[in-house]
């Protein structure tokens, strides 16, 4: 049986913060079950007390105490009654919306305050903030149109604002689409004003340098809200420079948004090149320890893709839900959530273990243990070391200083006849201009110069977008394959793959000349 408070409990915990700071009382109040019948009666002098209260702890900058009062507001609004009214029709007629203006801007000033780092209580304290908005908005029409009309256009100039962390700006635009969703025929005037017009040419080039897919997604989202299919094909030309963008963002749908999205993203991302904040790959599989993670059931869904984001540091991917609809589910795997990682060749196939700090829970399993196993020809040792970051690479196992893991090693040789000790999953198809190391049935060695790539700058760009959707063709040079330790776990500048380097060159000199000498023998 839910506790029912005091009639008088609420505006008495506000006036114990405002008048003696003491928010133990409004804490206790966050533990109560509150009934939907229960009423709280409040005073008509409830509402400034409430704002005086939110601006003072604003400006000194308690963000703890802020969310507290947020939050304990936003839960029993439904039940405030004032002068024998609802409570929180009263306030908007009391200009609740604009005294919630004044408390974003103040709470923008915070997050600016605090710059681009990932900080878990500005976070919160948005969400508390927005949370308390929907509750507003979801009140009556009048709050829905004061809602949209003065918070739309500040979200926007929010998640444009680059100085902004990545996660706020997920979260106001997942607040915002829902308002967007629910937003009435009528108030959509609100949309077509220069003002919006400018901010959603913005939001177009914001996808650009986003840096995070998800929140490609929601911008994408909101766009395509805020306009009709009709209105795209105008604007599009408008907010997308080049045709073939603006064709293929025209070319969403609503009914199929995922996967048109999930076209649109990749070509945008693809096109940027070395540029791209956002960079995709297809998986071939993936598991959370021993259970397999299923690609969402979708026909339109080419690949099962995995997003490295730069901007917000995180691994992420969409998968089957569990539940009856199999409803796409997405996964995040931020850096601060990762202990350690590693990536491998195996069975042909690369791939990347990432060791969580903790036990999760993705579609209902429970794990510690991410794999994902991708086209052993696929490079993502670079993106992953920037996303989880170089310290957190898992080293080998060593014995006696030496690395004891065992890679295929392609050994290459350049116009001089030097050789080059290239990992496995390092060469690439179109960048190989070297000459080939043949073997014979005599032992006997032959080089063999390819036909010289002459590679265009362009075109270059070009291939490295469609390099992650496509399977790269089979090398056409013949290839001398050896074990190396440690060759795959270092770059070309690493000291010991040039000392690894090193020994090989001298163990194919060696064999050489201990062949020649065989030679000569016979010759004599």
């Amino acid at each position: 049986m839910p506790i029912r408070p005091d009639l008088q409990q609420l505006e008495k915990c506000i006036d114990d913060a405002l008048r003696k700071n003491d928010f133990k009382p409004l804490k206790t109040l966050l533990q109560i079950d509150i009934c939907e019948e229960v009423k709280i009666k409040c005073s008509k002098q409830f509402f400034h007390k409430l704002d005086d209260l939110v601006c003072r702890e604003l400006n000194k900058k308690d963000i703890q105490a802020v969310s507290t009062i947020w939050v304990s507001f936003g839960r029993c609004g439904k039940n405030i009654t004032i002068l024998g009214r609802a409570g929180l029709t009263t306030m908007i007629k009391q200009g609740l919306v604009q005294k919630m203006v004044a408390w974003f801007e103040k709470s923008k000033e915070i997050i600016l305050s605090r710059g681009n780092s990932k900080d878990e209580a500005v976070i919160n304290m948005i969400e508390d903030l927005f949370d308390l908005l929907m509750v507003i908005h979801d009140t009556n029409d009048e709050g829905k149109r004061q809602v949209l009309e003065s918070f739309v256009p500040r979200i926007c100039v929010l998640v444009i604002d680059s100085r902004v962390n990545i996660c706020i700006q997920q979260e106001t635009l997942k607040k915002m689409n829902a308002m967007l969703d629910k937003m009435p025929q009528d108030a959509r005037k609100i949309l077509s004003n220069q003002e919006m017009l400018i901010l959603m040419s913005s939001m177009g080039e914001r996808i650009l340098d986003a840096g995070d897919y998800d929140l490609q997604v929601g911008i994408v989202e909101a766009l395509c809200r805020m306009t009709t299919e009709k209105q795209r094909q105008d604007l599009a030309c408008q907010w997308f420079s080049m045709d073939f963008i603006a064709n293929a963002f025209k070319g969403i749908k609503d009914s199929e948004f995922e996967t048109d999205c999930r076209v649109f993203l990749n070509l945008v991302n693809g096109m940027l090149g070395d540029k791209r904040r956002v960079f995709t790959f297809p998986c071939l599989s993936a598991f959370l320890d021993k259970y397999e993670l299923q690609i969402p059931s979708d026909e339109k869904l080419e690949e099962f893709w995995i997003d490295f984001n730069l901007g917000s540091q995180t691994l992420s991917f969409y998968i089957a839900g569990d539940n009856d609809d199999h409803q796409w589910e997405a996964v995040t795997v931020p850096e601060d959530k990762v202990q350690i990682y590693s990536i491998e060749v195996r069975e042909s196939k690369k791939l990347l273990t990432i060791i969580l700090k903790n036990i999760v829970k993705i579609s209902k399993r429970e794990g510690k243990e991410l794999l994902l196993y991708f086209d052993a020809s696929l490079e993502i040792t670079n993106v992953t070391q920037k996303i989880f970051g170089a310290n957190k690479y898992k080293e080998f196992t060593r014995k006696q200083g030496i690395s004891i893991a065992k890679t295929s090693v392609h050994i290459l040789f350049d116009a001089s006849g030097s050789q080059i000790l290239v990992p496995e999953s390092q060469t690439s198809p179109i960048e190989e201009e070297l000459i080939a190391l043949k073997e014979k049935p005599n032992s006997q060695k032959e080089f063999a110069k390819p036909s010289k790539y002459i590679k265009n700058s362009n075109q270059g760009d070009k291939k490295n977008s469609q390099l992650e959707r496509t399977t790269p063709s089979k090398r056409k040079m013949s290839e001398a394959s050896m074990i190396v330790p440690g060759a795959d776990r270092y770059t070309v500048r690493s000291p010991v793959l040039l000392i690894n380097t090193f020994v090989c060159f001298v163990q194919i000199v060696r064999q050489r000349h201990l062949e020649e000498e065989e030679l000569n023998h016979h010759c004599k």
